[in-house]
């Protein structure tokens, strides 16, 4: 039970740590990484359900499995709760590599003792890796929400939000015509 103690304690910051890119943007109150965790959880859900529709157009020889990516959605920043969400370019002061062992340390030290525990790191991991095609979704998913994220900051009359929009590489079809229309919908 202890270890369980010890995971809800440490999750429970997720609700109180922003997100550091759009404090840098300017963004006064921005969302917490439990408010991205959820969009992430929801997004991803449905995305799955609709990409199960018909896998073969967004590149899939089979149907991805739904509960897997919920999973993957609900522990993919968990590590952040301890870390901290590090915006861009503090990942790129200390280093991809750097901030990529920490976050993995972090990820066993919660779980390890869990039940379910070595399950939840390997799924971490292949989150990280980006070496499944439900961890590639959950990867669009997570820059998806972060773009809409941009949207509504800016309908709130926050500028300067380009970077968060710019860049990305969609893996799923249906992840880039929902950027296209967005974005279309949005131009700043």
């Amino acid at each position: 039970m202890s270890s369980l103690f010890t995971l809800f304690r440490q999750a429970n910051y997720l609700k109180s740590l922003p997100r550091t890119g759009w404090l840098f943007a300017g963004v006064v109150q921005p969302e917490s990484l439990a408010d991205h965790t959820c969009l992430v959880g929801i997004y991803a859900l449905f995305l799955a359900e609709a990409v199960n529709t018909d896998p073969a157009a967004q590149g899939l020889e089979r149907a991805l499995d739904v509960g897997r990516v919920v999973s993957l959605a609900l522990i993919h920043d968990l590590a952040e709760s301890l870390l901290t969400d590090l915006s861009k370019r503090s990942t790129e002061a200390l280093g991809a590599e750097a901030k990529h062992a920490a976050e993995e340390r972090i990820i066993a030290d919660l779980l390890a003792d869990l039940p379910g525990g070595a399950r939840y790191i390997d799924l971490w991991r292949e989150y990280d890796a980006v070496s499944t095609p439900e961890a590639r979704l959950v990867k669009d998913v997570d820059k998806l929400e972060m773009v809409i994220q941009s949207v509504r900051y800016a309908e709130r009359g926050h500028r300067n939000l380009q970077e968060f929009r710019s860049g990305h590489t969609w893996r799923y079809p249906i992840c880039q015509r929902l950027f296209d229309e967005l974005i279309g919908e949005n131009a700043e």
